[in-house]
């Protein structure tokens, strides 16, 4: 049985016991009967932290508040604007991905899957981190956190977790309007300073960021770190697209790529040189691990007609690498690469989940931070309450297209 099944068996039964146990002390929402719902588990772990930290350092989480409120709103532009431009490609252009999916530890259509162990911690580590955030501001603020806790979306039994704080709403209320985004923006904030920071201190390179920007500030490049523990052995083709000269060509499902115009997968640099020149019309020779090879002439790429089209999916076949089990032993690359992936996936995940979080939807942040500033822009609680349903379902009808059509697309 897949490692990854047996951890996600072991959390849903851990946290079924955990629930049944604290029954008394849980509160449930049902969406669908039965089938949905959503529960929670409150707590008082971390007030007295958070207090300490808002009174104690108050100043700089003040400063760091009017920061998250700046990159929250200039965050909320962003991804409106991609949310928008996602959902029309979808209508225009029938080749055009979602620009919205759930991040499940299952692979599934319309689902960006990351494995179990990944998922778990680095939902934990970004929740935790989200939420802390928005009690320790309240506590800056003078705004008394009632509880914390722990929740879960539940589909017959917990499924994805989460974290809350429960500041208390009417003090909220009487604090002047920078104070109240200053609290909503500190999670998302948190989240997507905490990617940015993990961009310089790990030397992340994003394809928008000027050539050696991170070097300086580096601590351990990840990338190299990662790369020098692992190599290439083969391209497990895992989808093949109706059509596809990949198809007309014979190739087959479950087949293992290794060379592709007689360059070796394990030649790092040079594969992925020779993936990304590919062009429409040419002829390439794909080597599979049997000994056979393909020759199939490539069509035009359904989002680029400049690029080459073969039409497979496939999972990366890794092995770790003979220098690397030479230097930290076969227990400490395997350690080192877990590290090096969990770091990868927790910067993604948390600039991923910090973004989500200011979608100007309904009682999300972003939600709360476009509410009170329509009602102060517009003088009048009543008019704001109105553009911000408006805004609300707007948005929550193009998150709902994207999903769906992720899913049946």
């Amino acid at each position: 049985m897949d490692i990854q099944l047996i951890l996600a068996i072991v959390f849903i039964s851990v946290m079924s016991v955990l629930l049944y146990f604290n029954r008394s002390k849980i509160q449930i929402q049902k969406i669908l009967g039965p089938f949905l719902y959503f529960v929670m588990l409150k707590t008082t772990w971390g007030l007295n932290l958070m207090d300490w930290l808002g009174k104690t350092f108050r100043r700089p989480f003040q400063w760091f508040g009017v920061a998250s409120v700046i990159v929250g709103f200039g965050g909320m532009g962003l991804i409106a604007y991609q949310l928008i431009k996602s959902t029309i490609l979808l209508f225009t252009n029938p080749g055009a991905a979602p620009g919205i999916q759930p991040v499940l530890p299952f692979a599934a259509k319309g689902v960006f899957f990351v494995p179990f162990a990944y998922w778990i911690i680095s939902i934990f580590v970004i929740a935790v981190i989200h939420e802390f955030s928005h009690g320790v501001l309240a506590r800056a603020y003078n705004i008394t956190v009632k509880s914390s806790g722990f929740a879960f979306l539940g589909a017959l039994v917990p499924v994805i977790p989460a974290a809350f704080v429960e500041p208390d709403e009417e003090q909220m209320k009487k604090r002047s309007a920078w104070q109240q985004l200053s609290v909503f923006a500190a999670g998302p904030g948190a989240n997507i300073f905490m990617a940015i920071a993990m961009i310089f201190l790990f030397g992340i390179q994003l394809p928008f960021l000027p050539a050696g920007l991170v070097e300086k500030t580096t601590v351990i490049d990840i990338n190299e770190l990662g790369t020098s523990l692992i190599t290439f052995s083969g391209l497990l083709i895992n989808k093949i697209d109706a059509g596809s000269p990949a198809e007309q060509a014979g190739i087959r499902l479950g087949q293992t790529i290794v060379a592709v115009n007689g360059v070796q997968v394990g030649e790092r640099d040079r594969i992925l040189e020779t993936l990304t020149s590919l062009q429409a019309g040419q002829t390439t020779t794909i080597s599979m691990s049997d000994g056979t090879e393909k020759m199939l002439v490539l069509g035009e790429h359904p989002t680029d007609k400049t690029r080459g089209y073969i039409g497979v999916g496939f999972d990366s076949q890794t092995v770790y690498d003979p220098v690397a089990i030479a230097r930290y032993g076969d227990m400490g690359v395997a350690i080192l690469y877990f590290l090096v992936s969990l770091t990868m996936w927790i910067f993604l995940l948390s600039l991923g989940i910090g973004l989500f979080n200011l979608v100007p939807l309904g009682p999300i942040d972003g939600g709360r931070m476009l509410k009170l500033a329509l009602e102060k822009l517009t003088g009048s609680d009543e008019n704001g309450t109105l553009i911000w349903k408006g805004v609300s379902y707007a948005f929550l009808g193009m998150i709902l297209v994207n999903l769906v059509i992720g899913f049946v697309g």
